[in-house]
């Protein structure tokens, strides 16, 4: 059979357009990342601090300022950081051990809860309240979720920093200063002319967000070489819920030239692992280091404003409160070994800070803030810098324009809203229900002229034959005929596509949502445990049996059934592609497949009502 152009390029735009919808947002592309220049990682003195030639002059952040500081004696040069932390500022770096005596307790009512290490100093875990770790049908919970550990903590000072400067751990009964609202540690070194007080506090409005600040005060007269500083940013696990790996979590950060947060997955972030240990192996060849670093550089690379460690719902970010932003942002996977034996999937990062010089007698002052808690999308949105950027809601094909954005939280609003109608577990679920009925009166008036296009185009079926028939030998005379005949009767060739194109920006915003928020996380609705997940109900030989990705299926055939199509062959194209949904949709979340399952319902509804109306107006 042949076809004209404008119908070849109609259905060709029809089919591609479904197909990148799910196909190209299901492989997350969130690679693709910048990293620190080779030059960073060649040799001990070009390791100790930033290529300045890295970034445009107006990009490079402020130089450290000094507080109470006193100009150097002439005959005390700076004691230089040594040691791993001199060579190698970033990478892996050996595990720090726990501390055996009680922590210290900061808490946020009803948000979270830290624990700090009184003797080394660091976040070892932060509790959320108000998240469950994992939620059985029954209702049963394993606790709330813990983000961090005690082998690397989270917002502090780098291990390599620490032995570089010779710090004694602090006695909690004398060192240790406990608040309503921080927790303050003090530190010195072994010869006693240097003292570096940390302090964690919650002070901030925001949600879930932590100041930490570090002083360091030269109390002698000699000193100090800070090059190589580094922050600690904590390690964070893809959790696994109910024997599904979570997915979109990795690492990211961004750049000061950038508008953009980028996004570096889990796979690329074991790779930056292997070329670390490359980089800092003795035995590996120059040669291998080098090829190593460029590999690293290809990842991660420019100074970042902040960065952030996250699985699916869940982040812990640090930024600079002085908005100087950091040297470099590392991060690479950190795998552990449970008590089982299993090993799970984990990621790390490190902030490098600028390098900088502590007079003899003068003092030197640091301040970050961080967040750590769920990947809520007005939360981040609410900061300004970008960090909501991380959730993906804008993403839109290959792109990240703002306007997905602005649509994705404008749906997510209305979710969020609707469910509080009814109250209880399974409001997300009618939620999702109310928010799928709205989008479909909404586009109510392009989807029946859609379908008043199909059956008339049904209708010319005869006439269209017969001029196939009798200009078969001609295509140029045919394709006239055929645009005479269309141009006669009021019918458009794409009517039945155009709708369903503009139709393609609110399907990725619903995308968007489900996908990513964190309200649907846990929430049930009839047998489906976790809107989050595939409303698997039970096994049978390892593969699960998901209800409604086969009844959307199901919806989307006797659809195809009912719609009028004059093309017996794209009728057939149809049908397949109403399989191929059901293999798409089977792994999606379970909030998705219910949108997709009701919104073909409300199409089969109006198609009915359409041919109701349509064969009265004929009778009449």
């Amino acid at each position: 059979m042949k076809y004209d152009k404008v119908t070849i390029i109609g259905v060709a735009v029809c089919v591609l357009s479904f197909f990148g919808i799910m196909w190209f947002q299901q492989r997350q592309l969130a690679a693709r990342m910048a990293a620190m220049p080779p030059s960073q990682v060649k040799t001990a003195p070009e390791a100790t601090g930033p290529s300045q030639e890295a970034v445009p002059s107006e990009q490079q952040p402020a130089e450290q300022k000094s507080v109470e500081q006193q100009p150097a004696a002439d005959s005390a040069a700076p004691v230089a950081a040594t040691g791993v932390v001199a060579r190698y500022p970033l990478g892996p770096d050996l595990a720090r051990e726990p501390s055996d005596v009680p922590l210290a307790t900061l808490v946020r009512d009803g948000e979270l809860t830290c624990k700090i290490d009184p003797v080394k100093g660091g976040i070892v875990s932060v509790t959320l309240s108000k998240y469950l770790n994992e939620k059985s049908r029954n209702g049963e919970s394993s606790g709330n979720v813990e983000l961090g550990s005690a082998d690397y903590p989270y917002m502090s000072l780098g291990r390599g920093i620490v032995e570089s400067l010779g710090l004694v751990d602090a006695d909690p009964s004398k060192d240790l200063k406990v608040g309503d609202d921080f927790v303050e540690l003090t530190r010195v070194n072994s010869s006693g002319d240097l003292r570096v007080v940390e302090r964690w506090s919650i002070v901030s409005e925001r949600s879930y967000e932590i100041d930490y600040t570090v002083t360091m005060t030269s109390t002698g007269n000699q000193a100090y070489d800070l090059s190589g500083m580094v922050i600690d940013g904590g390690v964070i696990s893809h959790q696994v819920t109910s024997g599904r790996r979570d997915e979109g979590g990795g690492a990211a950060y961004m750049p000061f030239d950038k508008s953009h947060c980028k996004l570096v997955d889990t796979k690329t972030l074991q790779k930056i692992s292997e070329w670390h240990s490359t980089i800092q192996d003795p035995n590996s060849l120059e040669g291998e280091r080098v090829k190593a670093s460029e590999k690293i550089a290809g990842k991660l690379n420019g100074v970042a404003k902040w960065g952030a460690l996250h699985s699916k719902y869940f982040l812990m970010s640090v930024w600079n409160q002085d908005a100087k932003g950091f040297s470099r942002f590392d991060s690479f996977s950190c795998p552990e070994v449970d008590e089982g034996g299993k090993k799970q999937d984990r990621t790390r990062a490190k902030y490098l800070l600028d390098a900088s010089v502590l007079p003899s007698g003068g003092t030197l002052e640091w301040s970050f803030r961080g967040y750590a808690g769920p990947k809520a999308s007005e939360l981040l949105h609410a900061m300004g810098n970008g960090m909501d950027g991380i959730m993906g809601m804008d993403r839109f094909f290959w792109g990240t324009p703002a306007w997905m954005g602005f649509i994705s939280r404008m749906l997510l609003k209305c979710l969020i809203w609707f469910s509080r109608i009814i109250p209880g577990n399974s409001g997300y679920g009618w939620a999702v229900i109310f928010l799928t009925v709205l989008v479909k009166v909404l586009f109510w008036p392009l989807t029946h002229k859609s379908t008043k296009s199909m059956r008339k185009m049904q209708e010319l079926k005869p006439e269209i034959d017969a001029l196939r028939e009798r200009y078969k030998d001609d295509p140029q005379t045919l394709y006239r005929k055929q645009q005479e005949l269309f141009k006669e009767n009021n019918v458009s060739q794409l009517g039945g596509c155009l709708p369903m194109l503009l139709q393609i920006p609110v399907f990725f915003a619903l995308f968007n949502t489900f996908r990513s928020a964190i309200e649907l996380r846990q929430a049930g609705f009839l047998w489906a445990a976790d809107l989050s997940l595939p409303d698997t109900v039970l096994r049978i030989g390892g593969i699960g049996l998901n209800p409604l990705a086969i009844l959307m299926g199901l919806t989307m055939i006797l659809q195809q059934k009912m719609t009028p199509n004059a093309d017996p062959q794209q009728s057939r194209m149809m049908m397949m592609m109403s399989l191929f949904f059901i293999w798409i949709f089977y792994s999606m979340p379970a909030a998705l497949t219910l949108y997709m399952t009701v919104n073909q319902l409300l199409s089969i509804l109006q198609t009915y009502l359409t041919k109701k109306i349509d064969d009265k107006k004929a009778t009449a």
